[in-house]
């Protein structure tokens, strides 16, 4: 494919000081570089809030889309391609397309199918462009969106070379500082999962938790990416592991690019039937009693567990990188064929 002109919008976290440097939008933006396109990284809400001395959105919307139009007259971008861009309004679409003819437009999302606010919005974004794109495979929770048919497309979680760089699967577990830890949020059933957890493993076990669980600090920046490479391995906890609804096909947050993206033996829910794009690169349970057993095993087991992380580790890297991830986007925005994928592709093809 020529080399193309690609514009992100989405939050690049000015703001925090670039503290979320490893997520989607940017892994994307790497992505689409090594791939040998030319990026813009449109930050809106940044730009909205130095748009006014108050430093507040709501109040520099306007302004922000104003810059965004005029950015976009002067660089003449082939795709927009929107992340979470909830300030952007209805009519900047348009005027983009008006503006630019023959332009395309795009738009993921990396939230989960049940998150119906996050939804609401993003389906409303996917009605103004050509492609639309979610890290959830669920047909039949994705048709209740209401998305034009042939225009919802799932993709995989970008994995990126120069963010996951250590290499868990090739220590030795004695020598990690943890066997197993879990990093985040302790919202719904998190909390009560991790404790189930910690109370069944046997006592030598070094099994911590952290990331804003059990009101611990949330971490982020490089402190969070060399933390998730302390632990032999990580259970990819869904939010409430008793609520089928959650437990959609293919959906994980970023946190599975990460852990196995750093060699890290990462065990998901078998509901969300992960192993039918990462194979045996990933341990699956079925509930919480065989999460534990499985962990346990992996523990008694280190070469297995070894094993399965250098497995993981690698279909990360070679299927889902952030530069096949943002080729396939590139190539379904513009109207070409995908070549081929190990993931599923259109959702609602009608």
């Amino acid at each position: 494919m020529r080399p193309r002109r690609i514009m992100i919008v989405g939050n690049f976290g000015r703001k925090d000081l670039f503290r979320r440097y490893f997520n989607t939008e940017s892994k994307l933006a790497n992505g689409f570089i090594r791939a040998g396109h030319h990026v813009l990284c449109f930050s809106d809400r940044d730009h909205a809030r130095e748009a006014n001395i108050f430093s507040t959105q709501k109040l520099g919307v306007k302004k922000m889309q104003a810059k965004l139009i005029e950015t976009a007259a002067h660089y003449c971008p082939h795709l927009v391609l929107f992340g979470h861009a909830d300030l952007i309004e209805s009519e900047i679409y348009e005027r983009l397309r008006a503006n630019h003819p023959g332009l395309r437009l795009a738009a993921f999302c990396v939230d989960a199918l049940f998150r119906r606010a996050t939804m609401q919005r993003f389906a409303a974004r996917a009605q103004h462009v050509d492609a639309a794109f979610l890290t959830s495979a669920d047909r039949v929770q994705a048709k209740v969106l209401g998305i034009p048919a042939g225009r919802l497309f799932f993709m995989p979680n970008p994995v990126d070379p120069g963010m996951e760089t250590a290499r868990v699967f090739e220590t030795p577990r004695a020598a990690l500082r943890l066997d197993g830890q879990f990093l985040g949020t302790g919202i719904e059933r998190r909390e009560e999962q991790i404790e189930a957890i910690r109370a069944a493993l046997p006592a030598a076990y070094r099994f911590e938790s952290g990331g804003r669980a059990f009101a611990t600090t949330r971490m982020d920046s490089t402190t969070y990416l060399e933390r998730l490479a302390d632990a032999a391995v990580c259970p990819n906890l869904p939010l409430d592991d008793l609520k089928p609804e959650q437990l959609t096909y293919l959906y994980s947050s970023d946190r599975i690019a990460q852990t196995l993206g750093q060699g890290v033996t990462t065990l998901t829910i078998a509901a969300s039937r992960l192993a039918d794009l990462y194979e045996d690169g990933v341990v699956e349970y079925a509930d919480r009693q065989d999460l534990i057993a499985k962990m346990i095993t992996l523990y008694e087991n280190d070469a297995e567990r070894r094993r399965v992380g250098g497995i993981g580790h690698r279909i990360a890297h070679d299927r889902t990188n952030g530069a096949r991830v943002a080729s396939y986007i590139l190539a379904i925005s513009l109207g070409e064929s995908e070549g081929a994928v190990s993931w599923p592709t259109v959702l609602n093809d009608g």
